[in-house]
């Protein structure tokens, strides 16, 4: 049995699983998509980027919508070559900021000019700005996986401590501690820090399922993929967004595949799939709240 297994009050056997939509709040089509594939769908919970343009209209329908399961998905990064946003805390000519104004478009750029300071000071604004715009916050969760470097790890798991909130982390196997050569001591050192607190850590995570995955080919090989699912909790990411002219200006590599996650997660038909197969479904908001019980009113 897993120790999120049983933290969270699951049987040993369990099969756990976190549908996921990342991304939201990067454009009004991405808001449409999360929201109806969560409320009438097979979505269990989404993230959204707090600088992108369209995250006030995220905030408002959160609030619409009580129930929605809304984390932050906490970025340094903002990858479309002509659709751009900043960062909250940096200036003009902020390190945070690539030479035309945006934050950075890949994750080599920002580990070569962020430091840790400033990521830490930014990654906190975007929680405190989400809270202050009434987002009930249930989780956090990384953009392009940047916050996961050793040099802005445990300002991540500082915040997700402070706010008492479950957070996208693996626990790590010996194999993806290898793999990740210098940082594998910051990481579980992170990851000890949260086991002794009693936190919940995800068992596995299924990223890759954008671009990797033909449009025409996503929803068999997603039915694969709950089918062959292993016990455990796991984190489940797709990129749902309304097709249009829109999204296919803003990202014109990957709009199709978009637009086929919402066609997949829209109805119920993939949630019904997953509950035939004895999956149990859960969002971040049960975790948290789950999490918090537990917990004295203050951690360290």
């Amino acid at each position: 049995m897993t120790p999120t297994l049983e933290r969270l009050g699951y049987a040993p056997d369990d099969r756990v699983l976190i549908v996921h939509a990342d991304d939201v709040g990067f454009s009004h089509a991405s808001n449409v998509a999360a929201f109806e594939a969560m409320l009438h769908g097979s979505l269990t919970c989404m993230s959204t980027l707090v600088p992108a343009p369209w995250f006030m209209e995220t905030a408002a329908l959160q609030k619409q919508h009580p129930q929605a399961d809304v984390g932050v998905h906490m970025t340094l990064t903002a990858e479309y070559e002509t659709y751009r946003w900043r960062s909250l805390t940096g200036g003009a000519g902020s390190a945070l900021h690539a030479p035309d104004g945006g934050m950075w478009r890949d994750v080599p750029s920002v580990l070569a000019h962020v430091s840790t300071e400033d990521a830490r000071a930014e990654l906190r604004a975007q929680v405190e700005h989400a809270l202050a715009m009434g987002v009930d916050v249930t989780h956090l969760d990384t953009h392009m996986g940047t916050v996961i470097f050793p040099a802005y790890l445990p300002a991540y798991v500082d915040l997700a401590v402070e706010h008492r909130l479950p957070l996208f982390l693996v626990r790590p196997s010996d194999h993806r501690l290898d793999a990740l050569g210098e940082g594998a001591a910051v990481y579980q050192q992170q990851v000890d820090r949260l086991d002794a607190l009693g936190w919940p850590l995800l068992d596995q995570i299924i990223h890759r399922t954008l671009s990797e995955i033909a449009p025409a080919d996503k929803e068999p090989t997603f039915r694969r993929m709950f089918a062959e699912l292993r016990p455990g909790l796991t984190h489940f990411l797709v990129h749902p967004a309304a097709g249009g002219d829109e999204l296919d200006a803003m990202t014109p590599v990957d709009c199709k595949h978009r637009a086929a996650d919402y066609a997949v997660f829209r109805t119920p038909a993939m949630r019904e799939y997953c509950q035939s197969l004895g999956i149990k479904l859960t969002g971040y908001r049960e975790i948290r709240d789950r999490l918090r019980a537990s917990l004295p009113a203050r951690v360290e």
